[in-house]
């Protein structure tokens, strides 16, 4: 009996250190203003009217309470990546929605989100192209052109260009918010895209020859694959061909652009 009782005691001393504890973890949470949140710092001085690189972005925990709208996530860090300052940042400091150049007036400005050399081409996309409204400025994706082999009534899928920046998605250019004045969303299924005058053409052609699907990647993944294979219907029919596509293919050359 006496040992049962000690055991008892025991088991009941050790949940009460361990609930107080947590209380304690929890009230010095409350205390500090709640969990910690990743904000976007500056690690150098920018001035106004540099593009953002990755080097010169760093991150710093801020308490919830003291975490506001104007302040950049770190998880938004790639649809700003590239983005000019219409403010200047010193190091150390917090980077806010407002000092980029895509804010207020500037928003819709698409042409300031070229680097000198790109060409902003519009891609009219269809529901499954716009993935469901989730696709945002800054995101990375490959082109696809369904369309009859010249010379033949043959259909064939090929990938037509890879690793494309998405600059804007309807009216949204980017920014902590993706609706207009009247509360509507600006998202929709004209995407401009950043592309050379030669990408520019292509698509253009592309666009009146077949019908065009974008395909998200990764936007950590600005691999270009070399050699990729057009697909056909005996593709999707004989098993021995559709093996091969179930196979990974390794990267290749690695190629980014970003917004300027």
């Amino acid at each position: 009996m006496n040992r049962t009782a000690l055991l008892a005691a025991v088991v009941v001393a050790v949940v009460g250190v361990i609930l107080f504890g947590l209380y304690m973890k929890r009230f010095e949470t409350e205390v500090q203003g709640g969990e910690p949140v990743q904000v976007l710092i500056a690690t150098a001085d920018i001035p106004a009217g540099q593009p953002l690189t990755r080097a010169a972005l760093g991150t710093r925990e801020l308490p919830t309470k003291y975490v506001e709208d104007r302040h950049i996530r770190a998880s938004d860090q790639n649809r700003v990546l590239g983005v000019k300052l219409n403010n200047p940042v010193k190091a150390n400091e917090s980077l806010l929605w407002t000092d980029l150049a895509t804010t207020s007036q500037e928003r819709r400005h698409l042409s300031e989100l070229l680097r000198p050399g790109m060409r902003a081409l519009t891609i009219r996309v269809g529901d499954s192209s716009a993935f469901g409204g989730l696709l945002r400025p800054g995101d990375r994706c490959d082109v696809l052109l369904t369309a009859t082999r010249p010379g033949s009534e043959e259909q064939v899928t090929v990938p037509l260009l890879q690793n494309v920046l998405i600059l804007s998605v309807g009216q949204d250019t980017g920014g902590p918010d993706a609706r207009d004045g009247n509360g509507r969303n600006r998202s929709g299924r004209d995407v401009n895209v950043a592309v050379t005058i030669e990408q520019a053409a292509l698509l253009t052609l592309a666009d009146e020859r077949g019908r065009l699907r974008l395909v998200l990647r990764n936007p950590e993944d600005v691999t270009i694959l070399e050699g990729l294979p057009d697909t056909t219907a005996t593709d999707l029919i004989e098993a021995a061909r559709r093996a091969v596509r179930q196979t990974r293919r390794p990267p290749s050359t690695p190629m980014i652009e970003r917004i300027q």
